[in-house]
């Protein structure tokens, strides 16, 4: 099925309730996202669909190891693209919009392939890690 930028936004703030409380729920991330439970129970379950996120027993959610994975690909993805749009002189601000979007609609092996290509044959290094 795949994951929308909507369930990545939602997958993106279980993740930060996480690192500030202990405990997940979905009607944390409801209020958290200013959406309906209900919105937040549709995500939910495609991103345990995905395999990105378990709900525990207890009704906790819990971003999966693959979940981790996930989020951290996007985000190296969108730092390349924020350093390389800011290294063009796009504002800072405007860099960091447009490239959450450009980092989700690009697909893993065409980024490798393009920051591969943007360092051989142009010479561009970008220090995203």
């Amino acid at each position: 099925m795949g994951v929308s930028v909507a369930m990545e936004r939602y997958l993106y703030a279980i993740l930060m309730l996480k690192k500030k409380y202990c405990c997940v729920r979905s009607v944390d991330v409801a209020h958290y996202m200013k959406c309906s439970k209900p919105s937040v129970s549709v995500s939910v379950n495609r991103l345990i669909m995905e395999g990105l996120l378990v709900m525990e027993q207890d009704g906790n959610l819990a971003v999966t190891d693959q979940g981790n994975q996930y989020i951290q690909a996007h985000q190296n993805r969108s730092r390349y693209f924020q350093q390389l749009l800011e290294a063009a002189g796009i504002d800072p601000d405007i860099a960091e919009a447009e490239s959450f979007s450009l980092a989700k609609s690009i697909q893993p092996d065409t980024f490798e392939a393009l920051k591969k290509f943007l360092s051989n044959q142009i010479g561009i290094e970008v220090l995203a890690k």
